[in-house]
């Protein structure tokens, strides 16, 4: 019996085995049309399809071809891993920087997204990035375990003017840190008196904002206690909004509402 790494073997070799897989998924039925769909030539092709057709992939009658099940079921499952290679290869260094529960998913998801990293002209170029799409969002929900001055005082700018509907799960030591910082504060007491701010006791082991279709998440280097932040990660890939909305909703169901009375004051 052929082994698994022999049958991706038979797409790895050839990128036309894709092609030509691919084309057969359409309803291209022929050597020719498969040929002139591909760009492969017909002796390539031929080889593909008797290849295929000997490993139970491929039906032939006559000069017809279609894919069999198993053969469907084999383009899916390549198509899959190639976009998650696609996804590793995309995010590169940036894999690193991702928080543990990014980690879960598949990073197929990730093929597409937008890497917004700093730059030696632009290192803030992540941060200001992000607030050019609270000011286009209308609606914004934030997990974080700690929170950026710069887009606390817009989003509370913006809930303020009616233009933003906003709600937050903090880490609950995030609060502890803002002793001393009264125009940080200000930031979070309005949300707060809405009751639209929660604090999670324990860990929250990621940075992230949902905006309308769009999910954001922080990217960050660990050295010591200290997180230097290295960018954002966005992407509409409807499942990672599926598991952003899940996480969010995971963690406030474990959090409490934040009691504007217990805001630092000085």
């Amino acid at each position: 019996m052929e082994s698994a790494l022999e049958a991706l073997q038979f797409f790895a070799n050839s990128a036309n085995s894709v092609r030509v897989f691919e084309a057969l998924s359409t309803g291209i039925p022929t050597n020719s049309g498969l040929a002139e769909q591909t760009g492969a030539s017909r002796s390539t092709v031929t080889r593909i399809l008797n290849d295929g057709e000997s490993r139970g992939w491929i039906d032939s009658e006559g000069s017809q071809y279609e894919l069999t099940d198993e053969g469907r079921i084999m383009l899916e499952e390549v198509r899959a891993c190639l976009r998650t290679v696609e996804g590793v290869q995309h995010l590169g260094e940036a894999i690193e920087w991702l928080p543990p529960p990014a980690h879960s998913l598949d990073y197929r998801y990730f093929a597409d997204a937008d890497l917004i990293t700093g730059t030696p002209s632009n290192p803030t170029e992540p941060f200001d990035y992000v607030a050019e799409r609270i000011r286009a969002t209308t609606e914004i929900r934030t997990l974080a375990w700690t929170g950026v001055p710069r887009l606390t005082a817009l989003i509370n700018e913006q809930a303020l003017a009616g233009q933003l509907d906003c709600e937050a799960v903090m880490q609950a030591s995030f609060f502890d840190t803002l002793v001393g910082k009264p125009e940080v504060v200000s930031h979070w007491r309005a949300p707060a008196e809405r009751g639209d701010v929660w604090r999670y006791t324990g860990d929250v082991p990621i940075s992230m904002h949902i905006v309308d279709e769009a999910v954001m998440i922080w990217l960050g280097e660990h050295h010591a206690d200290e997180v230097v932040v290295r960018g954002v990660v966005v992407t509409e890939e409807r499942a990672v909004m599926s598991w952003a909305e899940s996480l969010y909703e995971e963690y406030r169901t474990g959090a409490e509402l934040l009691d504007p009375a217990t805001l630092p004051t000085t």
